[in-house]
């Protein structure tokens, strides 16, 4: 009788555990599908006005970033290089530059090379919309505009590898 009354406990238990699991599976699925859709509109570095719902189809990198900045400036080679490695893969990185002038951002990209686009939202409206305190500042969005992750603070190669670079093989 003992091991009928415990057996039945394990059967019962595992069953709990069964239909639990299978609701926070489809709990993690809506989750997924109520990440929010992020879209702004803000001005490139020539003045013409540009959107980031534009991008759909691509995985985004939006990094915000100033010149005054010190580690904005020290993480934009690593994002240089990681745009160069994955443009290809339908990838792009959007540098939103906030808070310096337009002539200032551009100075700096030109000095040093940097080929990935540049938006400018001197106001940085853009990133107090969402609720983003701090540079640099960076979102991941994927191909369908939907927001995968963000940061405040440095990027570092792992972030990028981790989070972006699965993003690519989703898409194929």
């Amino acid at each position: 009788m003992l091991i009928t009354l415990a057996t039945l406990g394990i059967l019962i238990w595992l069953a709990v555990m069964v239909k639990t699991g299978l609701d926070f599976a489809s709990a993690n699925a809506q989750a997924q599908d109520d990440r929010p859709e992020i879209d702004f509109t803000v001005k490139d570095l020539s003045g013409a006005s540009v959107t980031l719902s534009s991008l759909h189809g691509k995985v985004v990198l939006v990094n915000f970033w100033a010149t005054w900045c010190s580690p904005c400036k020290e993480e934009m080679p690593l994002l240089q290089a990681y745009y160069d490695a994955h443009k290809a893969e339908d990838f792009t990185l959007v540098a939103v530059n906030v808070s310096d002038d337009v002539e200032d951002a551009q100075a700096f990209i030109a000095q040093n090379g940097y080929t990935f686009p540049v938006w400018s939202d001197p106001p940085g409206n853009v990133l107090i919309d969402l609720n983003m305190n701090g540079l640099p500042a960076s979102l991941v969005i994927d191909a369908q505009g939907k927001l995968v992750k963000r940061w405040i603070g440095p990027l570092a190669q792992e972030d990028l590898d981790d989070v972006i670079t699965p993003l690519f093989e989703k898409g194929k």
